[in-house]
């Protein structure tokens, strides 16, 4: 029996192929498992009529093992680079060698194989869950008024964060919709450039406090301490003093002010304390929120 059992096994396809040839095509429906055994071939992604080269085999290498074991389509064109040799498992070949090992070892393939899909699955996935506030992050540490070409930035920000490029392209959109960005064309190389990087900053908090359920910190100043701020951009930022020294001389420029609002813009960083027990103004804090305040309308999408 077991002599019958080993004439119905197919055998691997081994085949000497010139540089150029097509060693696999998704177009075929082909379920196979491809091996280099000499030479080198590319992957292909020819998808939307181009032609972009995914990666290198070299001697040793396979492909299609996901295609082979999980019924996952491989979406790569293989082409041979140089003249190569090259051995072709198919779905044939596979299952009438299967027949002839025992069930722990088939059971333990299978098990390889599943793993290996789901740690591929897990390397495409991002791991963002608000795509929109971490771009706006990661373009708050590009440079104001700095051109960058749109094609270098997503692939990179890509590298990064596996966020698809289609759902990069569309938050491009969101980001110049509101304004914090521009997009200019310069030849066949469209640039872009952040208007005002604290902004997209001040944005990215404000979608983090919005998904948190948390009260975003310029909208806990009332009136009267948003008109305190404007003022103190007009002082010198070195000015050190003790809380009631503050106090007074804010209420004697006739801008009312208690403990309790003081405190308040202590606690949201305005003030910042230095030696001795004295406080001095927090230049950049205090720019962060008017600027958040001045651009209310842009943050919430109303432009």
């Amino acid at each position: 029996m077991n002599g019958n059992s080993r004439q119905q096994v197919i055998p691997p396809t081994r085949s000497r192929v010139k540089a150029g040839f097509v060693v696999y095509s998704p177009d075929s429906g082909n379920r196979e498992l491809v091996i280099l055994d000499e030479g080198e071939l590319v992957a292909v992604d020819k998808s939307g009529g181009m032609r972009d080269i995914k990666f290198h085999m070299h001697a040793g290498d396979i492909v299609g093992v996901a295609s082979l074991f999980e019924n996952e389509p491989f979406r790569y064109t293989i082409e041979a680079a140089e003249d190569s040799t090259v051995t072709i498992i198919s779905e044939e070949c596979l299952e009438s060698e299967l027949k002839n090992i025992p069930l722990w070892l088939l059971a333990i393939i299978r098990s390889l194989s599943v793993n290996t899909r789901l740690h591929k699955e897990s390397a495409r996935k991002t791991p963002v869950e608000n795509t929109l506030m971490s771009l706006a992050e990661y373009c708050a540490h590009l440079d104001s008024g700095v051109k960058y070409p749109v094609d270098t930035l997503t692939r990179e920000f890509n590298w990064l964060t596996r966020i698809p490029p289609v759902t990069i392209k569309a938050d491009l959109k969101a980001l110049l919709r509101r304004n914090f960005i521009g997009l200019i064309k310069e030849g066949d190389t469209l640039q872009l450039v952040v208007h005002n990087a604290m902004l997209l900053q001040i944005y990215s908090d404000y979608l983090y406090a919005r998904e948190e359920g948390l009260v975003w910190e310029p909208l806990r100043l009332s009136l009267p301490q948003k008109r305190i701020l404007v003022h103190l951009t007009t002082l010198k930022e070195g000015v050190e003093m003790e809380a009631p020294e503050w106090i007074r001389l804010l209420n004697e420029r006739e801008l009312p002010i208690d403990v309790a609002q003081w405190i308040t813009l202590q606690d949201l960083g305005c003030f910042k304390q230095g030696l001795s027990n004295k406080f001095h103004v927090d230049m950049k804090k205090i720019e962060y929120f008017l600027t958040a305040l001045r651009y209310d309308s842009n943050l919430r999408g109303a432009v």
